[in-house]
Protein backbone atom coordinates (compact mmCIF):
# COMPACT_ATOMS: atom_id res chain seq x y z
CA UNK A 1 0.00 0.00 0.00
CA UNK A 2 1.41 3.41 -1.15
CA UNK A 3 1.98 5.47 1.99
CA UNK A 4 -0.27 9.13 1.88
CA UNK A 5 1.97 11.89 0.24
CA UNK A 6 0.56 14.27 2.25
CA UNK A 7 0.87 12.63 5.89
CA UNK A 8 3.70 14.83 8.14
CA UNK A 9 5.00 12.42 10.47
CA UNK A 10 7.48 13.72 12.54
CA UNK A 11 8.20 17.10 10.73
CA UNK A 12 8.54 20.00 13.02
CA UNK A 13 6.34 22.88 12.30
CA UNK A 14 6.18 26.44 13.34
CA UNK A 15 2.51 28.06 12.62
CA UNK A 16 2.11 31.92 13.40
CA UNK A 17 -1.62 33.67 14.22
CA UNK A 18 -2.31 30.30 15.60
CA UNK A 19 -4.49 31.31 18.33
CA UNK A 20 -7.97 31.24 16.59
CA UNK A 21 -9.89 31.50 13.25
CA UNK A 22 -7.83 30.42 10.26
CA UNK A 23 -4.70 29.66 11.64
CA UNK A 24 -5.89 27.34 14.84
CA UNK A 25 -7.13 25.50 11.90
CA UNK A 26 -3.78 25.37 9.68
CA UNK A 27 -2.25 24.33 12.86
CA UNK A 28 -5.22 21.39 13.44
CA UNK A 29 -5.11 20.01 10.10
CA UNK A 30 -0.98 19.86 10.39
CA UNK A 31 -1.45 18.05 13.87
CA UNK A 32 -3.45 15.66 12.12
CA UNK A 33 -1.28 14.97 9.56
CA UNK A 34 1.70 13.93 12.16
CA UNK A 35 3.53 17.38 12.49
CA UNK A 36 5.13 18.68 16.27
CA UNK A 37 3.03 21.99 16.07
CA UNK A 38 4.89 25.29 17.24
CA UNK A 39 2.35 28.28 17.90
CA UNK A 40 3.59 32.27 17.73
CA UNK A 41 1.31 34.92 18.35
CA UNK A 42 0.15 37.50 19.86
CA UNK A 43 -2.63 35.89 21.87
CA UNK A 44 -2.19 33.00 24.63
CA UNK A 45 -2.67 29.83 22.22
CA UNK A 46 -3.33 27.41 25.13
CA UNK A 47 -6.79 25.88 23.94
CA UNK A 48 -5.02 25.38 20.75
CA UNK A 49 -2.54 23.35 22.00
CA UNK A 50 -4.74 21.15 24.31
CA UNK A 51 -7.29 20.19 21.46
CA UNK A 52 -4.26 18.80 19.87
CA UNK A 53 -2.89 17.26 22.80
CA UNK A 54 -5.82 15.85 23.62
CA UNK A 55 -5.99 14.35 20.05
CA UNK A 56 -2.73 12.30 20.34
CA UNK A 57 -0.71 14.82 18.75
CA UNK A 58 2.04 17.71 20.08
CA UNK A 59 2.37 20.67 20.30
CA UNK A 60 3.80 23.85 22.35
CA UNK A 61 2.83 28.07 21.96
CA UNK A 62 4.60 31.11 22.79
CA UNK A 63 3.61 34.69 22.95
CA UNK A 64 5.26 36.88 20.60
CA UNK A 65 5.29 39.59 18.23
CA UNK A 66 6.28 38.46 14.23
CA UNK A 67 7.19 42.45 13.71
CA UNK A 68 9.60 42.01 16.52
CA UNK A 69 12.97 40.30 15.45
CA UNK A 70 14.07 39.36 18.68
CA UNK A 71 10.34 37.75 19.64
CA UNK A 72 10.63 35.87 16.43
CA UNK A 73 14.38 34.02 16.80
CA UNK A 74 13.12 33.12 20.23
CA UNK A 75 9.90 31.12 18.89
CA UNK A 76 12.21 29.69 16.24
CA UNK A 77 15.03 28.63 18.92
CA UNK A 78 12.05 27.09 20.91
CA UNK A 79 10.71 24.98 17.80
CA UNK A 80 14.20 22.99 17.79
CA UNK A 81 15.08 23.20 21.44
CA UNK A 82 11.40 21.78 22.44
CA UNK A 83 11.46 19.40 19.22
CA UNK A 84 14.80 18.94 17.89
CA UNK A 85 14.37 20.09 14.42
CA UNK A 86 12.29 23.24 11.76
CA UNK A 87 11.01 21.35 8.85
CA UNK A 88 7.84 23.79 7.69
CA UNK A 89 6.95 27.26 8.49
CA UNK A 90 3.73 29.34 7.84
CA UNK A 91 3.51 32.94 7.70
CA UNK A 92 -0.37 33.19 9.01
CA UNK A 93 -0.17 36.00 11.36
CA UNK A 94 -1.13 39.54 10.40
CA UNK A 95 -3.39 41.91 10.92
CA UNK A 96 -6.82 42.50 9.21
CA UNK A 97 -7.50 45.55 6.51
CA UNK A 98 -7.79 48.79 8.55
CA UNK A 99 -10.42 51.23 6.98
CA UNK A 100 -8.94 53.92 4.91
CA UNK A 101 -8.24 55.38 1.34
CA UNK A 102 -5.90 56.76 -0.28
CA UNK A 103 -6.49 60.24 0.85
CA UNK A 104 -7.08 59.69 4.44
CA UNK A 105 -5.04 56.28 4.99
CA UNK A 106 -2.94 57.19 8.03
CA UNK A 107 1.10 56.88 8.53
CA UNK A 108 -0.05 54.57 11.68
CA UNK A 109 -1.84 52.06 9.96
CA UNK A 110 0.56 51.83 7.08
CA UNK A 111 3.10 51.38 8.62
CA UNK A 112 1.67 48.24 11.27
CA UNK A 113 0.23 46.71 8.49
CA UNK A 114 3.52 46.03 6.73
CA UNK A 115 5.17 45.69 9.94
CA UNK A 116 3.28 42.69 10.92
CA UNK A 117 1.98 41.86 7.48
CA UNK A 118 4.59 41.70 5.29
CA UNK A 119 7.87 42.28 7.55
CA UNK A 120 6.50 39.37 9.95
CA UNK A 121 6.30 37.15 7.45
CA UNK A 122 10.19 38.43 6.20
CA UNK A 123 11.48 38.35 9.92
CA UNK A 124 10.02 34.40 10.58
CA UNK A 125 10.96 33.24 7.07
CA UNK A 126 15.10 34.57 7.48
CA UNK A 127 14.90 32.94 11.29
CA UNK A 128 13.64 29.79 10.04
CA UNK A 129 15.86 29.39 6.80
CA UNK A 130 18.70 29.88 8.84
CA UNK A 131 17.20 26.61 10.81
CA UNK A 132 16.45 24.60 7.37
CA UNK A 133 19.68 25.31 5.94
CA UNK A 134 21.42 22.94 8.07
CA UNK A 135 19.77 20.13 7.47
CA UNK A 136 20.16 18.03 4.53
CA UNK A 137 16.01 17.57 4.58
CA UNK A 138 15.68 21.42 3.50
CA UNK A 139 12.27 22.11 4.83
CA UNK A 140 8.98 24.36 3.21
CA UNK A 141 7.45 27.76 3.64
CA UNK A 142 3.73 28.49 2.97
CA UNK A 143 2.68 32.37 3.31
CA UNK A 144 -0.59 33.46 3.16
CA UNK A 145 -1.55 36.09 0.99
CA UNK A 146 -4.91 36.93 -0.20
CA UNK A 147 -7.10 37.77 -2.94
CA UNK A 148 -6.74 41.73 -2.14
CA UNK A 149 -3.28 41.00 -3.81
CA UNK A 150 -4.86 42.10 -6.99
CA UNK A 151 -8.26 43.42 -6.40
CA UNK A 152 -9.01 46.48 -4.28
CA UNK A 153 -12.35 48.04 -3.08
CA UNK A 154 -13.34 51.42 -1.47
CA UNK A 155 -13.16 51.74 2.26
CA UNK A 156 -10.73 48.88 2.55
CA UNK A 157 -6.93 50.32 3.43
CA UNK A 158 -4.56 49.80 0.35
CA UNK A 159 -1.42 48.90 2.44
CA UNK A 160 -3.31 45.76 3.33
CA UNK A 161 -3.81 45.14 -0.73
CA UNK A 162 0.29 46.31 -0.43
CA UNK A 163 0.64 44.01 2.23
CA UNK A 164 -0.76 40.73 0.89
CA UNK A 165 1.01 41.72 -2.76
CA UNK A 166 4.53 41.73 -0.99
CA UNK A 167 3.67 38.85 0.51
CA UNK A 168 3.83 37.41 -3.28
CA UNK A 169 6.64 38.56 -4.11
CA UNK A 170 8.86 37.45 -0.81
CA UNK A 171 7.17 34.37 -1.89
CA UNK A 172 8.68 34.40 -5.24
CA UNK A 173 11.99 36.00 -4.22
CA UNK A 174 12.50 33.40 -1.55
CA UNK A 175 11.62 30.41 -3.28
CA UNK A 176 13.97 31.00 -6.63
CA UNK A 177 17.29 31.52 -3.79
CA UNK A 178 16.58 28.71 -1.71
CA UNK A 179 15.49 26.35 -4.28
CA UNK A 180 19.35 25.16 -4.29
CA UNK A 181 18.78 24.51 -0.64
CA UNK A 182 15.62 22.26 -0.55
CA UNK A 183 13.57 25.15 0.73
CA UNK A 184 10.33 25.60 -0.69
CA UNK A 185 8.26 28.52 -0.67
CA UNK A 186 4.50 28.96 -1.86
CA UNK A 187 1.62 31.24 -1.01
CA UNK A 188 -1.89 30.68 -0.55
CA UNK A 189 -3.95 33.36 -1.40
CA UNK A 190 -7.59 33.14 -0.15
CA UNK A 191 -10.96 35.05 -1.02
CA UNK A 192 -13.26 35.82 1.76
CA UNK A 193 -13.08 32.79 4.88
CA UNK A 194 -15.72 33.04 7.63
CA UNK A 195 -13.00 32.61 10.25
CA UNK A 196 -15.05 34.55 12.85
CA UNK A 197 -18.37 36.72 13.15
CA UNK A 198 -17.84 39.85 11.25
CA UNK A 199 -21.17 41.12 12.42
CA UNK A 200 -22.94 41.64 9.11
CA UNK A 201 -26.22 42.37 8.32
CA UNK A 202 -28.60 39.38 6.61
CA UNK A 203 -28.18 41.01 3.45
CA UNK A 204 -24.49 41.69 3.44
CA UNK A 205 -24.07 37.85 4.36
CA UNK A 206 -26.49 37.41 0.83
CA UNK A 207 -24.67 39.70 -1.00
CA UNK A 208 -21.06 37.96 -0.50
CA UNK A 209 -22.96 34.26 -0.90
CA UNK A 210 -23.66 35.66 -4.19
CA UNK A 211 -20.47 36.54 -5.00
CA UNK A 212 -19.19 32.87 -4.62
CA UNK A 213 -20.32 30.03 -6.83
CA UNK A 214 -19.27 27.74 -3.79
CA UNK A 215 -19.95 30.24 -0.99
CA UNK A 216 -17.90 31.89 1.05
CA UNK A 217 -14.80 29.61 2.52
CA UNK A 218 -14.08 27.57 6.15
CA UNK A 219 -10.78 28.35 7.74
CA UNK A 220 -10.52 24.55 6.96
CA UNK A 221 -10.49 24.80 3.35
CA UNK A 222 -6.89 26.76 3.67
CA UNK A 223 -5.50 24.65 6.29
CA UNK A 224 -6.00 21.54 3.94
CA UNK A 225 -4.28 23.71 1.00
CA UNK A 226 -1.20 24.86 3.47
CA UNK A 227 -1.26 21.22 4.34
CA UNK A 228 -0.41 20.56 0.16
CA UNK A 229 1.94 22.81 0.48
CA UNK A 230 3.73 22.03 3.19
CA UNK A 231 3.97 17.98 2.51
CA UNK A 232 5.74 15.93 0.04
CA UNK A 233 3.29 15.12 -2.30
CA UNK A 234 4.21 18.78 -3.48
CA UNK A 235 7.76 18.02 -4.07
CA UNK A 236 8.15 19.99 -7.17
CA UNK A 237 6.39 22.59 -6.11
CA UNK A 238 7.78 26.30 -5.67
CA UNK A 239 7.43 29.72 -5.76
CA UNK A 240 3.40 29.08 -6.49
CA UNK A 241 0.66 31.08 -5.63
CA UNK A 242 -2.37 28.88 -4.90
CA UNK A 243 -5.37 30.80 -5.54
CA UNK A 244 -8.30 29.55 -3.78
CA UNK A 245 -11.99 31.67 -4.26
CA UNK A 246 -14.93 29.27 -3.92
CA UNK A 247 -15.71 30.54 -7.52
CA UNK A 248 -15.49 34.38 -6.84
CA UNK A 249 -16.89 36.62 -9.03
CA UNK A 250 -15.85 40.59 -9.35
CA UNK A 251 -19.10 42.57 -9.19
CA UNK A 252 -19.90 41.56 -5.97
CA UNK A 253 -18.65 42.34 -2.64
CA UNK A 254 -14.29 42.06 -2.87
CA UNK A 255 -13.78 40.15 0.50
Amino acid sequence: MTADPMRLDGLVAVVTGAAQGIGAAIARALAAAGAKIVIGDLQEATAVVIEIEEGGGEATALVIDVSARSDVDELMEHAVARFGALDILVNNAGIDAPPGNAWDLSLDDWDRTIAVNLTGAFHCSQAAILKMMSAASGGAIVNISSHVAWLGTQGISPAYNASKGGVIGLTAGFAAQLAPHRIRVNAVAPALVMSRDFGWSQDEVAGYERAYSLGPGDPSDVAQAVRYLASPAAKWVTGSVLYIHGGFRRGGPLL
